[in-house]
Protein backbone atom coordinates (compact mmCIF):
# COMPACT_ATOMS: atom_id res chain seq x y z
CA UNK A 1 0.00 0.00 0.00
CA UNK A 2 1.37 3.42 -0.88
CA UNK A 3 1.18 5.39 2.30
CA UNK A 4 2.73 8.42 1.14
CA UNK A 5 0.22 9.97 -1.10
CA UNK A 6 -3.02 11.24 0.83
CA UNK A 7 -6.14 9.57 0.86
CA UNK A 8 -7.67 12.71 -0.87
CA UNK A 9 -5.42 12.22 -3.72
CA UNK A 10 -6.58 8.90 -4.81
CA UNK A 11 -8.11 7.51 -7.35
CA UNK A 12 -11.76 6.92 -5.49
CA UNK A 13 -10.18 8.00 -2.14
CA UNK A 14 -12.43 8.13 0.60
CA UNK A 15 -12.75 11.49 1.46
CA UNK A 16 -15.65 13.95 -0.74
CA UNK A 17 -13.74 16.46 -2.93
CA UNK A 18 -13.97 19.90 -2.68
CA UNK A 19 -16.57 20.46 -4.58
CA UNK A 20 -18.95 17.47 -3.61
CA UNK A 21 -18.01 19.28 0.27
CA UNK A 22 -19.29 22.70 -1.05
CA UNK A 23 -21.95 21.50 -2.35
CA UNK A 24 -22.92 19.34 1.09
CA UNK A 25 -22.51 22.88 2.84
CA UNK A 26 -24.48 24.70 0.60
CA UNK A 27 -27.31 21.89 0.72
CA UNK A 28 -27.25 21.72 4.50
CA UNK A 29 -29.96 24.41 6.34
CA UNK A 30 -27.46 25.82 8.40
CA UNK A 31 -24.22 26.00 6.08
CA UNK A 32 -26.53 27.79 3.59
CA UNK A 33 -27.51 29.92 6.72
CA UNK A 34 -24.50 30.74 7.16
CA UNK A 35 -23.05 31.29 3.64
CA UNK A 36 -25.57 33.42 2.51
CA UNK A 37 -25.89 35.65 5.56
CA UNK A 38 -21.68 36.13 4.85
CA UNK A 39 -22.72 37.03 1.37
CA UNK A 40 -24.77 39.77 2.64
CA UNK A 41 -22.57 40.99 5.55
CA UNK A 42 -20.07 41.02 2.81
CA UNK A 43 -21.82 43.20 0.49
CA UNK A 44 -22.86 45.43 2.86
CA UNK A 45 -19.43 46.16 3.67
CA UNK A 46 -19.34 48.23 0.14
CA UNK A 47 -22.63 50.69 1.16
CA UNK A 48 -21.83 54.07 3.11
CA UNK A 49 -23.68 53.38 6.40
CA UNK A 50 -24.63 57.10 6.14
CA UNK A 51 -27.05 56.39 2.87
CA UNK A 52 -29.42 54.38 1.88
CA UNK A 53 -32.23 52.79 -0.91
CA UNK A 54 -34.97 55.11 -0.25
CA UNK A 55 -36.31 57.73 1.81
CA UNK A 56 -38.25 55.84 4.34
CA UNK A 57 -35.03 54.77 5.10
CA UNK A 58 -33.78 57.46 5.78
CA UNK A 59 -36.83 58.64 8.42
CA UNK A 60 -36.15 55.01 10.31
CA UNK A 61 -32.19 55.62 10.57
CA UNK A 62 -33.06 59.51 12.35
CA UNK A 63 -35.45 57.58 14.33
CA UNK A 64 -33.08 55.40 15.85
CA UNK A 65 -30.37 58.13 15.90
CA UNK A 66 -32.25 59.98 17.76
CA UNK A 67 -33.62 56.89 19.85
CA UNK A 68 -30.01 55.94 20.41
CA UNK A 69 -29.35 58.64 22.80
CA UNK A 70 -32.28 57.61 25.01
CA UNK A 71 -30.91 54.22 26.04
CA UNK A 72 -33.31 51.60 26.95
CA UNK A 73 -36.32 53.69 25.22
CA UNK A 74 -38.75 53.09 22.95
CA UNK A 75 -39.79 55.97 22.27
CA UNK A 76 -39.99 56.96 18.53
CA UNK A 77 -40.09 60.68 19.16
CA UNK A 78 -38.07 62.28 16.66
CA UNK A 79 -38.67 65.95 18.55
CA UNK A 80 -39.25 69.19 16.36
CA UNK A 81 -36.95 72.77 17.15
CA UNK A 82 -40.11 74.65 15.98
CA UNK A 83 -42.95 72.67 17.66
CA UNK A 84 -44.60 76.10 19.12
CA UNK A 85 -44.18 77.59 15.41
CA UNK A 86 -45.41 74.58 13.53
CA UNK A 87 -47.44 72.68 16.18
CA UNK A 88 -48.55 70.43 13.06
CA UNK A 89 -45.59 69.46 12.24
CA UNK A 90 -46.02 70.82 8.19
CA UNK A 91 -42.89 71.97 7.41
CA UNK A 92 -40.34 69.36 9.49
CA UNK A 93 -37.24 68.49 8.05
CA UNK A 94 -38.07 64.77 8.21
CA UNK A 95 -41.15 65.63 6.20
CA UNK A 96 -43.94 62.41 6.83
CA UNK A 97 -43.54 63.50 10.40
CA UNK A 98 -46.87 63.32 11.92
CA UNK A 99 -47.90 64.86 15.34
CA UNK A 100 -49.18 61.97 17.57
CA UNK A 101 -49.77 62.83 21.03
CA UNK A 102 -46.95 64.94 22.41
CA UNK A 103 -44.64 63.21 20.48
CA UNK A 104 -43.39 63.73 17.01
CA UNK A 105 -43.08 60.31 14.42
CA UNK A 106 -41.88 59.53 11.37
CA UNK A 107 -42.66 55.71 11.07
CA UNK A 108 -45.12 53.99 9.29
CA UNK A 109 -44.46 50.93 11.46
CA UNK A 110 -43.12 50.09 14.83
CA UNK A 111 -41.69 46.48 15.31
CA UNK A 112 -38.95 46.48 13.15
CA UNK A 113 -38.11 49.74 14.22
CA UNK A 114 -37.70 49.05 18.03
CA UNK A 115 -36.07 45.51 16.91
CA UNK A 116 -33.59 47.27 15.25
CA UNK A 117 -33.31 50.59 17.36
CA UNK A 118 -31.17 48.12 20.65
CA UNK A 119 -28.93 46.93 17.50
CA UNK A 120 -28.29 50.16 16.60
CA UNK A 121 -27.41 51.52 19.70
CA UNK A 122 -24.69 48.54 19.48
CA UNK A 123 -23.24 48.59 16.17
CA UNK A 124 -25.14 51.48 14.48
CA UNK A 125 -26.31 51.03 10.93
CA UNK A 126 -24.38 48.08 9.87
CA UNK A 127 -25.60 46.11 13.31
CA UNK A 128 -29.26 46.73 12.04
CA UNK A 129 -28.97 45.13 8.93
CA UNK A 130 -29.29 42.17 10.79
CA UNK A 131 -33.15 42.54 10.51
CA UNK A 132 -33.32 42.52 7.00
CA UNK A 133 -30.74 40.30 6.13
CA UNK A 134 -32.12 37.74 8.52
CA UNK A 135 -35.89 38.84 6.55
CA UNK A 136 -34.06 37.98 3.55
CA UNK A 137 -32.84 34.66 4.94
CA UNK A 138 -36.32 33.58 6.22
CA UNK A 139 -37.79 34.25 2.74
CA UNK A 140 -35.12 31.94 0.94
CA UNK A 141 -35.66 29.44 3.12
CA UNK A 142 -39.70 29.62 2.50
CA UNK A 143 -38.62 29.68 -0.83
CA UNK A 144 -37.17 26.11 -1.03
CA UNK A 145 -40.60 25.15 1.14
CA UNK A 146 -42.71 26.42 -1.55
CA UNK A 147 -40.68 25.25 -4.20
CA UNK A 148 -40.97 21.64 -2.35
CA UNK A 149 -44.81 22.15 -2.42
CA UNK A 150 -44.98 22.90 -5.73
CA UNK A 151 -44.02 20.02 -7.27
CA UNK A 152 -39.86 20.69 -7.58
CA UNK A 153 -37.22 17.92 -5.70
CA UNK A 154 -34.57 18.74 -3.37
CA UNK A 155 -32.51 20.04 -6.08
CA UNK A 156 -35.27 22.28 -6.83
CA UNK A 157 -36.28 23.75 -3.67
CA UNK A 158 -32.21 24.74 -3.52
CA UNK A 159 -31.98 26.58 -6.17
CA UNK A 160 -35.16 28.57 -5.70
CA UNK A 161 -33.00 29.26 -1.84
CA UNK A 162 -30.68 30.59 -3.65
CA UNK A 163 -31.95 32.38 -6.55
CA UNK A 164 -34.37 34.50 -3.89
CA UNK A 165 -31.29 34.72 -1.73
CA UNK A 166 -28.71 35.94 -4.09
CA UNK A 167 -30.54 36.32 -7.65
CA UNK A 168 -33.56 38.32 -7.04
CA UNK A 169 -34.85 41.71 -5.38
CA UNK A 170 -34.52 39.85 -1.53
CA UNK A 171 -30.85 40.83 -2.12
CA UNK A 172 -30.92 44.32 -2.35
CA UNK A 173 -33.45 44.53 0.17
CA UNK A 174 -31.62 42.46 2.51
CA UNK A 175 -28.95 45.50 2.64
CA UNK A 176 -31.27 48.14 3.62
CA UNK A 177 -33.13 48.78 6.69
CA UNK A 178 -36.51 48.62 5.13
CA UNK A 179 -39.13 46.05 5.98
CA UNK A 180 -39.88 44.57 2.44
CA UNK A 181 -37.59 41.57 3.48
CA UNK A 182 -39.31 40.29 6.50
CA UNK A 183 -42.48 41.78 5.11
CA UNK A 184 -42.25 39.41 1.90
CA UNK A 185 -40.68 36.17 4.08
CA UNK A 186 -44.00 35.88 6.73
CA UNK A 187 -46.16 36.31 3.71
CA UNK A 188 -44.31 33.11 1.68
CA UNK A 189 -44.14 31.25 5.34
CA UNK A 190 -48.27 31.69 5.04
CA UNK A 191 -48.73 30.61 2.01
CA UNK A 192 -46.63 27.78 3.19
CA UNK A 193 -48.84 27.03 5.95
CA UNK A 194 -52.04 27.50 3.76
CA UNK A 195 -50.30 25.13 1.49
CA UNK A 196 -50.18 22.73 4.21
CA UNK A 197 -53.83 23.29 4.89
CA UNK A 198 -54.47 22.23 0.99
CA UNK A 199 -52.17 19.24 1.51
CA UNK A 200 -54.00 17.85 4.55
CA UNK A 201 -56.23 14.56 4.04
CA UNK A 202 -58.63 15.58 6.65
CA UNK A 203 -59.29 18.61 9.61
CA UNK A 204 -57.05 16.52 12.11
CA UNK A 205 -54.31 19.62 12.38
CA UNK A 206 -57.56 21.86 13.84
CA UNK A 207 -57.35 24.96 12.76
CA UNK A 208 -53.19 24.70 13.67
CA UNK A 209 -52.55 25.47 9.66
CA UNK A 210 -54.92 27.92 9.55
CA UNK A 211 -53.77 30.04 12.49
CA UNK A 212 -50.28 30.10 11.01
CA UNK A 213 -51.05 31.52 8.03
CA UNK A 214 -53.25 33.91 9.88
CA UNK A 215 -50.19 34.62 12.43
CA UNK A 216 -48.13 34.96 9.22
CA UNK A 217 -49.86 37.55 7.41
CA UNK A 218 -50.70 39.63 10.63
CA UNK A 219 -46.39 39.96 10.64
CA UNK A 220 -46.53 40.93 7.77
CA UNK A 221 -49.22 43.44 7.94
CA UNK A 222 -47.62 45.16 10.76
CA UNK A 223 -44.61 46.05 8.43
CA UNK A 224 -46.07 45.98 5.36
CA UNK A 225 -49.48 47.68 4.09
CA UNK A 226 -50.42 45.20 0.96
CA UNK A 227 -49.65 42.28 3.12
CA UNK A 228 -53.73 42.47 3.52
CA UNK A 229 -54.26 42.17 0.03
CA UNK A 230 -51.81 39.03 0.01
CA UNK A 231 -53.43 37.65 2.51
CA UNK A 232 -57.08 38.02 1.53
CA UNK A 233 -56.41 36.54 -2.22
CA UNK A 234 -54.74 33.63 -0.39
CA UNK A 235 -57.19 32.53 1.85
CA UNK A 236 -59.92 33.23 -0.91
CA UNK A 237 -57.66 31.26 -3.36
CA UNK A 238 -57.49 28.30 -0.86
CA UNK A 239 -60.91 28.45 0.25
CA UNK A 240 -62.10 28.01 -3.12
CA UNK A 241 -60.59 25.42 -3.82
CA UNK A 242 -61.43 23.44 -1.04
CA UNK A 243 -65.45 24.32 -1.53
CA UNK A 244 -64.75 23.22 -4.87
CA UNK A 245 -63.03 19.85 -3.40
CA UNK A 246 -65.99 19.44 -0.78
CA UNK A 247 -64.20 20.15 1.88
CA UNK A 248 -67.20 21.95 3.79
CA UNK A 249 -65.88 21.67 7.09
CA UNK A 250 -61.89 22.08 6.58
CA UNK A 251 -62.50 25.14 4.65
CA UNK A 252 -64.27 26.25 7.94
CA UNK A 253 -61.92 25.41 10.10
CA UNK A 254 -59.11 27.38 7.99
CA UNK A 255 -60.97 30.32 7.77
CA UNK A 256 -61.68 30.58 11.11
CA UNK A 257 -57.56 29.80 11.86
CA UNK A 258 -56.45 32.43 9.89
CA UNK A 259 -58.87 34.92 10.87
CA UNK A 260 -57.89 34.16 14.65
CA UNK A 261 -54.38 34.48 13.76
CA UNK A 262 -54.74 37.66 12.08
CA UNK A 263 -56.18 38.77 15.24
CA UNK A 264 -53.55 37.88 17.53
CA UNK A 265 -50.74 40.07 15.30
CA UNK A 266 -53.35 42.54 14.93
CA UNK A 267 -53.91 42.83 18.57
CA UNK A 268 -50.26 42.35 18.95
CA UNK A 269 -49.18 45.50 17.07
CA UNK A 270 -51.91 47.63 18.42
CA UNK A 271 -50.92 46.62 21.68
CA UNK A 272 -47.36 47.64 20.99
CA UNK A 273 -48.65 51.32 19.49
CA UNK A 274 -50.43 51.84 22.44
CA UNK A 275 -47.53 51.02 24.98
CA UNK A 276 -45.43 53.61 22.78
CA UNK A 277 -47.59 56.35 21.50
CA UNK A 278 -50.28 55.90 23.72
CA UNK A 279 -52.38 55.54 20.87
CA UNK A 280 -53.12 53.21 17.48
CA UNK A 281 -51.72 54.56 13.92
CA UNK A 282 -51.23 51.56 12.09
CA UNK A 283 -54.83 51.12 11.26
CA UNK A 284 -55.71 54.43 10.37
CA UNK A 285 -52.52 54.29 7.83
CA UNK A 286 -54.37 51.41 6.27
CA UNK A 287 -58.05 52.43 6.50
CA UNK A 288 -56.25 55.48 4.88
CA UNK A 289 -55.02 53.70 1.65
CA UNK A 290 -58.01 51.84 1.43
CA UNK A 291 -59.59 55.73 0.72
CA UNK A 292 -57.70 56.73 -1.65
CA UNK A 293 -57.89 53.18 -3.67
CA UNK A 294 -59.52 53.93 -7.09
CA UNK A 295 -58.40 57.25 -7.38
CA UNK A 296 -56.43 58.42 -10.50
CA UNK A 297 -57.12 55.74 -12.38
CA UNK A 298 -54.61 56.59 -15.49
CA UNK A 299 -52.16 57.55 -13.11
CA UNK A 300 -52.49 53.85 -11.15
CA UNK A 301 -52.48 52.28 -14.91
CA UNK A 302 -49.00 54.12 -16.00
CA UNK A 303 -47.91 52.94 -12.71
CA UNK A 304 -48.73 49.50 -12.74
CA UNK A 305 -46.92 48.91 -16.12
CA UNK A 306 -43.81 50.52 -14.83
CA UNK A 307 -43.88 48.22 -11.83
CA UNK A 308 -44.55 45.24 -13.52
CA UNK A 309 -42.06 45.33 -16.04
CA UNK A 310 -40.50 48.53 -16.04
CA UNK A 311 -37.12 49.27 -17.15
CA UNK A 312 -36.95 52.98 -16.79
CA UNK A 313 -37.88 55.12 -13.21
CA UNK A 314 -40.18 57.39 -15.32
CA UNK A 315 -43.83 57.48 -16.59
CA UNK A 316 -42.75 58.75 -19.76
CA UNK A 317 -44.38 57.33 -22.89
CA UNK A 318 -41.10 55.73 -24.13
CA UNK A 319 -40.51 54.00 -21.04
CA UNK A 320 -44.17 52.54 -20.39
CA UNK A 321 -43.66 51.12 -24.63
CA UNK A 322 -40.44 49.43 -23.14
CA UNK A 323 -41.70 47.96 -20.31
CA UNK A 324 -44.38 46.58 -22.61
CA UNK A 325 -41.99 44.65 -24.93
CA UNK A 326 -39.92 44.00 -22.18
CA UNK A 327 -42.66 41.98 -20.61
CA UNK A 328 -43.70 40.55 -23.97
CA UNK A 329 -39.60 39.34 -25.07
CA UNK A 330 -39.47 37.36 -22.02
CA UNK A 331 -42.93 36.03 -21.76
CA UNK A 332 -42.17 35.02 -25.15
CA UNK A 333 -38.64 33.42 -24.50
CA UNK A 334 -40.10 31.43 -21.42
CA UNK A 335 -43.05 30.34 -23.40
CA UNK A 336 -41.82 29.28 -27.14
CA UNK A 337 -38.30 28.10 -25.67
CA UNK A 338 -38.16 24.31 -26.39
CA UNK A 339 -41.33 24.04 -28.02
CA UNK A 340 -41.41 22.44 -31.17
CA UNK A 341 -41.44 25.21 -33.94
CA UNK A 342 -40.82 27.92 -31.22
CA UNK A 343 -37.12 28.21 -31.02
CA UNK A 344 -37.26 30.59 -33.87
CA UNK A 345 -39.77 33.53 -31.93
CA UNK A 346 -37.60 32.17 -28.42
CA UNK A 347 -33.82 33.31 -29.96
CA UNK A 348 -35.35 36.55 -31.24
CA UNK A 349 -37.35 37.37 -27.94
CA UNK A 350 -34.14 36.93 -26.18
CA UNK A 351 -32.45 38.85 -28.56
CA UNK A 352 -34.81 41.59 -28.07
CA UNK A 353 -34.83 41.47 -24.13
CA UNK A 354 -30.90 41.37 -24.49
CA UNK A 355 -30.73 44.48 -26.47
CA UNK A 356 -32.63 46.69 -24.00
CA UNK A 357 -31.04 45.08 -20.96
CA UNK A 358 -28.15 46.15 -22.24
CA UNK A 359 -29.36 49.50 -23.49
CA UNK A 360 -30.45 49.89 -19.86
CA UNK A 361 -27.26 48.82 -18.22
CA UNK A 362 -24.98 51.28 -20.95
CA UNK A 363 -27.25 54.08 -19.32
CA UNK A 364 -25.89 53.84 -15.63
CA UNK A 365 -27.16 52.33 -12.73
CA UNK A 366 -30.22 53.37 -11.44
CA UNK A 367 -33.76 51.92 -10.16
CA UNK A 368 -35.29 48.72 -12.01
CA UNK A 369 -38.63 49.30 -11.15
CA UNK A 370 -40.67 46.46 -12.64
CA UNK A 371 -40.88 42.95 -11.24
CA UNK A 372 -40.21 41.39 -14.82
CA UNK A 373 -37.12 42.91 -15.58
CA UNK A 374 -35.69 42.69 -12.20
CA UNK A 375 -36.98 38.97 -11.89
CA UNK A 376 -36.68 37.78 -15.03
CA UNK A 377 -36.71 33.99 -13.64
CA UNK A 378 -40.98 35.40 -12.98
CA UNK A 379 -40.92 35.35 -16.15
CA UNK A 380 -40.95 31.95 -16.76
CA UNK A 381 -43.22 31.01 -13.31
CA UNK A 382 -45.82 32.74 -15.68
CA UNK A 383 -45.21 31.37 -19.36
CA UNK A 384 -44.53 27.88 -17.89
CA UNK A 385 -46.95 28.08 -14.49
CA UNK A 386 -46.05 24.01 -13.44
CA UNK A 387 -48.96 21.67 -13.62
CA UNK A 388 -48.69 20.47 -9.98
CA UNK A 389 -51.74 21.68 -8.10
CA UNK A 390 -50.25 24.08 -5.53
CA UNK A 391 -48.29 25.68 -8.23
CA UNK A 392 -51.01 25.91 -9.85
CA UNK A 393 -52.68 27.75 -6.32
CA UNK A 394 -49.57 29.95 -5.75
CA UNK A 395 -49.48 30.64 -9.38
CA UNK A 396 -53.51 32.86 -8.97
CA UNK A 397 -52.41 34.40 -5.59
CA UNK A 398 -49.13 35.88 -7.42
CA UNK A 399 -51.20 37.26 -10.30
CA UNK A 400 -54.80 37.33 -8.80
CA UNK A 401 -53.26 39.83 -6.05
CA UNK A 402 -51.63 42.11 -8.36
CA UNK A 403 -54.78 44.04 -9.74
CA UNK A 404 -55.94 44.79 -6.38
CA UNK A 405 -52.46 45.87 -5.21
CA UNK A 406 -51.70 48.22 -8.17
CA UNK A 407 -55.71 49.69 -6.97
CA UNK A 408 -55.14 50.35 -3.38
CA UNK A 409 -51.01 50.98 -3.59
CA UNK A 410 -49.68 54.78 -2.63
CA UNK A 411 -49.17 56.96 -5.94
CA UNK A 412 -46.44 58.77 -7.09
CA UNK A 413 -43.41 56.48 -6.11
CA UNK A 414 -43.41 53.86 -8.97
CA UNK A 415 -40.22 54.85 -10.46
CA UNK A 416 -37.52 55.26 -7.77
CA UNK A 417 -38.39 51.91 -6.39
CA UNK A 418 -36.69 48.61 -6.70
CA UNK A 419 -38.66 45.87 -8.73
CA UNK A 420 -42.18 47.18 -7.60
CA UNK A 421 -41.57 46.84 -4.31
CA UNK A 422 -45.51 46.93 -3.74
CA UNK A 423 -45.44 43.71 -5.42
CA UNK A 424 -42.53 42.32 -4.16
CA UNK A 425 -44.28 39.18 -3.01
CA UNK A 426 -45.76 38.26 -6.64
CA UNK A 427 -42.24 38.64 -7.75
CA UNK A 428 -40.67 35.88 -5.13
CA UNK A 429 -43.59 33.62 -5.84
CA UNK A 430 -43.28 33.58 -9.83
CA UNK A 431 -39.72 33.48 -8.96
CA UNK A 432 -40.18 30.30 -7.19
CA UNK A 433 -42.43 28.67 -10.15
CA UNK A 434 -39.98 29.52 -12.57
CA UNK A 435 -37.24 27.88 -10.75
CA UNK A 436 -39.37 24.15 -10.29
CA UNK A 437 -40.46 24.94 -14.39
CA UNK A 438 -36.65 25.56 -15.28
CA UNK A 439 -36.26 21.84 -16.25
CA UNK A 440 -38.84 22.61 -19.13
CA UNK A 441 -36.28 25.02 -21.02
CA UNK A 442 -33.63 23.73 -23.03
CA UNK A 443 -30.36 24.82 -21.68
CA UNK A 444 -30.03 27.95 -23.34
CA UNK A 445 -32.74 29.08 -22.40
CA UNK A 446 -31.82 28.23 -18.80
CA UNK A 447 -29.19 29.78 -18.80
CA UNK A 448 -30.32 32.98 -20.31
CA UNK A 449 -32.78 33.36 -17.30
CA UNK A 450 -30.76 32.89 -14.69
CA UNK A 451 -27.75 35.03 -16.16
CA UNK A 452 -30.29 37.57 -16.45
CA UNK A 453 -31.57 37.49 -12.81
CA UNK A 454 -28.28 37.26 -11.48
CA UNK A 455 -26.97 40.60 -13.93
CA UNK A 456 -29.42 42.56 -12.64
CA UNK A 457 -29.49 41.69 -9.19
CA UNK A 458 -25.80 42.68 -9.45
CA UNK A 459 -26.83 46.02 -10.86
CA UNK A 460 -29.48 46.43 -8.03
CA UNK A 461 -26.37 45.77 -5.92
CA UNK A 462 -24.27 48.43 -7.71
CA UNK A 463 -26.64 51.02 -7.59
CA UNK A 464 -27.34 50.31 -4.07
CA UNK A 465 -23.33 51.07 -2.95
CA UNK A 466 -23.67 53.73 -5.50
CA UNK A 467 -26.40 55.51 -3.87
CA UNK A 468 -25.56 55.17 -0.28
CA UNK A 469 -22.26 56.63 -1.17
CA UNK A 470 -23.52 59.42 -2.34
CA UNK A 471 -26.31 59.97 0.06
CA UNK A 472 -23.82 60.09 2.22
CA UNK A 473 -21.83 62.22 1.17
CA UNK A 474 -24.76 64.74 1.17
CA UNK A 475 -25.66 64.03 4.44
CA UNK A 476 -21.80 65.11 6.13
CA UNK A 477 -22.01 67.79 3.63
CA UNK A 478 -25.26 69.40 4.71
CA UNK A 479 -24.19 68.28 8.42
CA UNK A 480 -21.22 71.06 7.55
CA UNK A 481 -23.29 73.61 6.66
CA UNK A 482 -22.78 77.35 9.00
CA UNK A 483 -26.00 78.17 8.63
CA UNK A 484 -28.11 78.14 11.83
CA UNK A 485 -31.03 76.39 9.73
CA UNK A 486 -31.41 74.67 7.03
CA UNK A 487 -34.89 74.97 4.83
CA UNK A 488 -35.29 72.18 1.60
CA UNK A 489 -37.59 73.21 -1.01
CA UNK A 490 -36.97 69.10 -2.31
CA UNK A 491 -39.82 68.09 0.26
CA UNK A 492 -38.13 64.71 0.91
CA UNK A 493 -34.77 65.43 0.19
CA UNK A 494 -33.49 66.14 3.75
CA UNK A 495 -34.95 62.65 5.44
CA UNK A 496 -32.44 60.81 3.12
CA UNK A 497 -30.05 62.58 5.55
CA UNK A 498 -31.39 60.74 8.37
CA UNK A 499 -28.06 59.46 9.51
CA UNK A 500 -27.19 63.28 10.65
CA UNK A 501 -29.99 63.92 12.12
CA UNK A 502 -29.70 64.62 15.56
CA UNK A 503 -33.19 65.09 17.21
CA UNK A 504 -34.65 68.50 18.62
CA UNK A 505 -31.09 70.40 17.88
CA UNK A 506 -31.50 69.61 14.47
CA UNK A 507 -32.63 72.85 13.11
CA UNK A 508 -34.21 71.51 9.58
CA UNK A 509 -37.06 72.23 7.49
CA UNK A 510 -38.62 70.91 4.54
CA UNK A 511 -41.08 72.66 2.45
CA UNK A 512 -43.56 70.90 -0.30
CA UNK A 513 -44.78 73.56 -2.11
CA UNK A 514 -44.46 77.60 -2.19
CA UNK A 515 -47.51 78.02 0.37
CA UNK A 516 -45.52 75.87 2.86
CA UNK A 517 -41.88 77.51 2.06
CA UNK A 518 -43.30 80.84 3.06
CA UNK A 519 -44.22 79.11 6.89
CA UNK A 520 -40.72 78.60 6.79
CA UNK A 521 -39.45 81.80 6.32
CA UNK A 522 -42.07 82.58 9.10
CA UNK A 523 -41.00 80.36 11.34
CA UNK A 524 -36.89 81.32 10.84
CA UNK A 525 -38.00 84.79 11.00
CA UNK A 526 -39.16 84.49 14.46
CA UNK A 527 -36.77 81.89 15.52
CA UNK A 528 -32.90 83.16 17.50
CA UNK A 529 -31.69 82.19 14.37
CA UNK A 530 -28.78 85.13 12.73
CA UNK A 531 -29.00 82.78 9.31
CA UNK A 532 -30.52 80.14 7.44
CA UNK A 533 -29.56 78.04 3.78
CA UNK A 534 -31.94 77.27 1.24
CA UNK A 535 -31.29 74.22 0.12
CA UNK A 536 -32.64 72.77 -3.52
CA UNK A 537 -32.17 71.70 -7.19
CA UNK A 538 -30.17 74.13 -9.24
CA UNK A 539 -32.30 74.60 -12.18
CA UNK A 540 -31.06 77.84 -13.20
CA UNK A 541 -33.31 80.40 -13.68
CA UNK A 542 -34.78 81.33 -10.80
CA UNK A 543 -32.98 83.92 -8.44
CA UNK A 544 -33.24 83.32 -4.65
CA UNK A 545 -36.56 84.52 -3.29
CA UNK A 546 -36.62 87.69 -0.96
CA UNK A 547 -37.14 86.58 2.59
CA UNK A 548 -38.41 89.60 4.70
CA UNK A 549 -35.30 90.39 7.58
CA UNK A 550 -33.21 88.82 5.82
CA UNK A 551 -30.64 89.50 3.15
CA UNK A 552 -28.62 86.95 0.72
CA UNK A 553 -24.78 86.88 1.72
CA UNK A 554 -23.50 83.83 -0.34
CA UNK A 555 -24.35 80.57 -2.42
CA UNK A 556 -22.31 77.11 -2.68
CA UNK A 557 -23.34 74.50 -5.51
CA UNK A 558 -22.91 70.66 -5.04
CA UNK A 559 -23.63 67.59 -7.04
CA UNK A 560 -25.45 64.66 -4.95
CA UNK A 561 -26.37 61.22 -7.07
CA UNK A 562 -26.19 63.09 -10.56
CA UNK A 563 -27.92 66.04 -9.38
CA UNK A 564 -27.26 69.88 -9.39
CA UNK A 565 -28.06 71.62 -5.86
CA UNK A 566 -27.87 74.95 -4.62
CA UNK A 567 -27.52 76.68 -1.05
CA UNK A 568 -28.29 80.44 -0.84
CA UNK A 569 -26.65 81.33 2.53
CA UNK A 570 -28.77 84.02 4.01
CA UNK A 571 -28.00 86.82 7.04
CA UNK A 572 -30.45 88.49 9.40
CA UNK A 573 -30.33 92.07 7.88
CA UNK A 574 -29.01 94.72 10.43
Amino acid sequence: MNTLVPEAERPGGGRPSAIAASRRLLTRPLGAAVVLLLCYATASLFMDPMGSLGTDTGGKVATMEVMAGRPLSLDPDVGYWAADADPEADDHGLFYTARIGDRFVNVTTLPMLELGAPLYRIGGYRLALVLPMLGALAAAFAARRLARRAGGDDSRGWTAFWVIGLASPMAVYALDFWEHAPGVAFLLWGFVALLGAVDAASTRRGLGAGVLAGLAFGAAYSMRTEALVYGFVATLVVAVYLLWCRRWVQTVVDGVGVVLGLAVSVAATTGLEILVLGESFRSGRASGTVGSGGSGLELRLKEAVVTGAGLFADLETRSLVVAGIVAVALLATAFFAGRPGGGRIAAVAAAVAVALFVIRIGRGVGFVPGLLAATPLAAVGLARLPGDRNARLLGVIAVGALPLVWLFQFTGGAGPQWAGRYVLTSGAVLAVLGVVALPELPLWGRRFFVTASVVVTVMGLVWLAERSHGVGEAARDVAAFPEDVVISTEAFWLRELGAVYAGADTRWLSARDSEALDDAFVIVGGADAGSFALLGVDDGEDAPPTVEGFSVVGQRDYTWLGVPFVAVSYARAG
